[in-house]
């Protein structure tokens, strides 16, 4: 049996650049990578393109030779594919309305399934203000009430369930113990995962095998997208006025760090970003004293004095290395954004700030806010990293994959 990431070439970029240390070391371990692209299984495949806005980019990465990307045109294709190789299924389609189809084709051909999610990341609500009904209503029929029927048809067993999901995050696991209904179905086999795997984040595995130095050379911001599809899809397109504000605003406030720590600034895009995205943000010159980089985010994390950021999951590493962290935020983001970017600080316990009314903060009272916060870091990293400092959480995927699932 071999593996096989089901997933949306649309996010390969993002995928590979998330997941690369770890699929490195499947590519060592098994003889085969097939990624398989979701897109054209899907319900109603055009329409479904058109509204998530997928674009596909060229693939930015290097990879070993037996990573192996099949693009099926239709059912049939994908139907031909696996009637030649016998594959275990890595799900990365998520749980929307448009692939309720594509869990439907996972038992008809009956495939067996696993989930990874140990990213060490933090799940997060979407808030939409009164003014974004229109949005809230899209969100809610097209992805919120898709997770909810793969629960419902999972548990009437029309549709196939996750046999493993390898998780990071213990508080998924205290949280289902905690609800007397969600313990039962579990217990019982009867939630959409049959079985949780506590394994080491993707970052704490990194961290061990000590791959990049550590120092203090810059000052690195983890920018994200004013208008990303993600928030576009909650309360629509933010005026390009308010953009530009938020930009100017924030140039003011990462020169100001720069100055007071005498560190050049590097900005880390995100890896979903396509090229011709990243190509149009450099044009507009809202970063025009700093470096732009993408797909390098945590190199230069590992290289940072500082890390600023408003609400991203790429700064999981910066409490694993110690670093001083601060959050962001201000009135130019929309009620969502704001309401995030008080996720990463309340739990890993960094200080967050308005950096429109911080432009220029002094040296001092900086420290005075950081001061001590990493002692923070060590529950943070206990609940979503670290369960076994002797062994990878990949480590421990690989040895089910082979035992349990007979992969080669």
């Amino acid at each position: 049996m071999h593996l096989a990431y089901l997933t949306n070439f649309a996010n390969l970029n993002g995928t590979l650049d998330i997941r690369k240390d770890q699929i490195l070391e499947f590519s060592k371990n098994f003889e085969k990578i097939y990624f398989i692209n979701s897109q054209n299984l899907h319900f109603f495949p055009n329409f479904a393109k058109k509204f998530n806005n997928d674009k596909n980019d060229k693939i930015k990465h290097s990879l070993p030779r037996n990573i192996i990307f099949i693009n099926p045109s239709d059912v049939n294709d994908f139907k031909n594919f696996i009637n030649d190789e016998k594959i275990l299924i890595i799900n990365n389609i998520g749980r929307g309305i448009f692939s309720l189809k594509i869990h439907y084709l996972i038992k008809k051909f009956n495939l067996k399934q696993v989930y990874i999610d140990n990213l060490g990341s933090i799940g997060m609500t979407q808030k939409f203000a009164l003014k974004n009904i229109i949005q809230k209503i899209i969100f809610f029929l097209f992805l919120t009430l898709g997770k909810k029927l793969v629960s419902i048809l999972a548990f009437l067993n029309i549709i196939s369930r996750i046999e493993v999901n390898f998780i990071s995050n213990k508080k998924i696991l205290q949280s289902i113990k905690n609800n007397p209904i969600k313990n039962f179905l579990f217990k019982n086999k009867f939630l959409f995962s049959k079985e949780f795997k506590l394994v080491n984040s993707r970052s704490y595995d990194f961290y061990l095998k000590k791959k990049l130095n550590i120092s203090e050379k810059y000052i690195v911001h983890l920018d994200p997208e004013m208008n990303g599809k993600h928030e576009i899809e909650v309360r629509g397109k933010m005026d390009e006025k308010i953009v530009k504000k938020h930009y100017k605003n924030l140039r003011l406030f990462l020169k100001n760090l720069s100055k007071l720590y005498k560190k050049p600034v590097v900005v880390c895009k995100h890896p979903g970003i396509t090229q011709k995205e990243i190509k149009r943000f450099k044009k507009a010159n809202y970063f025009k004293d700093f470096k732009i980089t993408q797909f390098k985010t945590r190199e230069y994390i590992y290289r940072a004095a500082f890390v600023t950021n408003f609400d991203t999951s790429a700064v999981v590493d910066a409490p694993i290395l110690k670093k001083k962290i601060i959050g962001l935020w201000s009135n130019f983001l929309d009620e969502n954004q704001i309401e995030h970017s008080k996720t990463y600080p309340r739990e890993i316990g960094y200080p967050r700030i308005n950096y429109v009314k911080n432009i220029n903060i002094s040296k001092k009272k900086l420290e005075n806010m950081i001061k001590n916060s990493n002692q923070n870091y060590k529950k943070y990293i206990s609940n979503f990293h670290c369960f076994n400092p002797k062994i990878s959480g990949t480590d421990e995927i690989i040895k089910i994959f082979k035992k349990r699932f007979k992969c080669k």
